[in-house]
């Protein structure tokens, strides 16, 4: 069993990177069954598995007599942690992270607006997730982890419950974005002000200046992307101009 998950998951894992990575474009018709399991070198059953997982993260979706058809970007399960991981590993563009800034920007500081009204908000536990932040750069915990922390007190912190439930789907969100900004703890040890700022904001109860402080620290984490982008994503000189867009 344990041979037959391996083989299942590697026909998922080539199959998604066929379609993240422009092999098959959306509404195209994917090869049978047989095909696909003879290039892959697996039975027709392990093909077939790896198509329902597919479909229920909506890639595909199997019709009898029509074959199985991508789908467009916009029915993916976009937060799924698998469906990340492979849009990641086939390549970044400034499309998707235009698309994942601008979504940052309009949901996170409106919940930090929330959260700074809130007189119940836990602004000790945002303090401490800070401090973790700052003796992290230091080398002591996880940065990383304590930055999660740090945002998703916020949403929890909210007093909305359909935000307070986006927390999570919002965690696979914020990972990838923070795995983007923060390459070293240099760039992690610049954005520690802006922080401070967010949670004095929320501490403080003032709202506006929670939404501008929060509005900040994502446009900055949006340059800092820009910059590392090119390097981040490999492939030739073209292909790295071409993400990086016009120079200033």
């Amino acid at each position: 069993m344990a041979i037959l998950r391996t083989r299942h998951q590697d026909a998922v894992d080539v199959i998604a990177g066929w379609i993240v990575g422009g092999r098959f474009a959306a509404d195209a018709v994917l090869p049978t069954e047989d095909e696909i399991g003879d290039e892959l070198g697996v039975s027709r059953t392990v093909v077939r598995e790896a198509m329902r997982t597919l479909v229920a993260k909506g890639m595909v979706n199997v019709r009898r007599r029509h074959g199985t058809q991508v789908q467009p970007v916009d029915s993916w399960s976009l937060f799924d942690p698998q469906v990340v991981s492979w849009r990641l590993s086939s390549g970044l563009t400034r499309e998707f992270i235009e698309d994942l800034i601008h979504f940052r920007l309009g949901i996170e500081p409106y919940a930090a607006g929330l959260a700074a009204a809130n007189p119940e908000f836990p602004g000790e536990r945002l303090d401490l997730y800070f401090r973790r932040m700052a003796a992290a750069v230091d080398g002591d915990g996880d940065y990383h982890q304590a930055d999660l922390a740090f945002h998703e007190t916020i949403f929890l912190g909210s007093g909305n419950q359909f935000l307070r439930q986006l927390a999570p789907l919002m965690a696979n969100t914020l990972r990838v974005s923070f795995s983007l900004s923060v390459i070293s703890m240099d760039s992690a040890r610049a954005s520690l002000p802006m922080h401070r700022a967010v949670a004095d904001a929320i501490i403080g109860r003032d709202p506006e200046a929670a939404r501008a402080a929060l509005t900040t620290l994502i446009e900055a984490a949006r340059e800092d992307i820009f910059q590392v982008l090119p390097l981040s994503t490999g492939g030739t000189n073209a292909e790295r101009d071409r993400l990086a867009g016009p120079r200033a």
